[in-house]
């Protein structure tokens, strides 16, 4: 028989405690995923974004509003409209942020392209979205649209297919070869969009734009004109911290120099997945 002192009775005890008491299971991944689901953080919602979900009578009048609008032809009567939502997230936005994607006025079209950035919640968003800014011929070369609206994608975990990234490299060529210094922040969008969804495809693009332009040949007939040589200058020197902050967002180098970048490629580019 056990003394007083003895612990023996007391484990028993809790023993068949123990025994009685349902066991605790892990929780499973499915589960999970749909607590994550409840609180806004399933794919495509945006992870982080500082956007609050509108209730849908406040969002039902606000795209009403934003439709009416949408029909004049000067922007200082639609931008004070658009930034009523400019906080807030809500499906019912959506059609009218795309129409406003095509307005005459490029101001109008590049402010709702901003707006977008946190808004791609799905890859049927993600379609909509590149038909009403890549594909639309009104921002054929409204530059600065079509990059802000990447941005967009890539805060959406949306990875663009080939036949996209070939839109968009074709877009860099055309700017690059056509300088004008307001094309520079199509340059600069492009390469916050490798910031933020650190695609590796535009590295040889990226790298040949780190050098300063200079005529290599000035007495060819073929040389463009000092004024053409300017422009790419000025383009040039506006885009390259973007470049430079793009290229060390997937290398996590920095390089000054084109050169810099090829050495760099060809001792590491494989194994980092980057191609020259």
């Amino acid at each position: 028989m056990p003394s007083d002192r003895t612990p023996f009775p007391w484990l028993v005890l809790l023993c068949l405690l123990g025994l009685l008491l349902p066991a605790v299971a892990p929780t499973p991944a499915w589960a999970e995923d749909e607590a994550k689901e409840e609180k806004g953080e399933s794919e495509g919602e945006g992870e982080g974004s500082p956007l609050k979900t509108a209730d849908d009578k406040e969002a039902k009048a606000l795209a009403a509003a934003i439709k009416k609008i949408a029909k004049k032809k000067n922007a200082n009567d639609v931008l004070p409209v658009l930034e009523k939502i400019d906080e807030l997230e809500h499906k019912d936005f959506d059609k009218p942020l795309l129409r406003l994607l095509k307005h005459q006025s490029s101001l109008v079209a590049i402010r709702a392209a901003e707006m977008w950035e946190w808004r791609v919640r799905d890859k049927k968003v993600a379609s909509k979205l590149w038909k009403a800014s890549w594909m639309e011929k009104k921002n054929s070369r409204r530059f600065e649209v079509k990059a802000k609206c990447l941005i967009a994608f890539a805060r959406g975990g949306i990875e663009l297919n080939a036949k996209q990234f070939k839109e968009i490299e074709r877009d860099w060529r055309w700017i690059v070869g056509n300088p004008d210094e307001r094309y520079a922040k199509g340059l600069e969008g492009i390469a916050a969009w490798v910031v933020v969804s650190k695609d590796k495809r535009l590295f040889r693009r990226l790298a040949n734009e780190l050098d300063e332009p200079l005529a290599t040949n000035p007495n060819s007939p073929s040389n463009p004109p000092a004024s053409w040589w300017e422009k790419r200058w000025k383009m040039w020197k506006a885009a390259k911290p973007s470049v430079v902050e793009a290229l060390k967002a997937i290398t996590g180098k920095e390089f000054d120099k084109t050169e810099e970048a090829k050495k760099w490629c060809e001792a590491n580019g494989k194994k980092a997945g980057v191609e020259w």
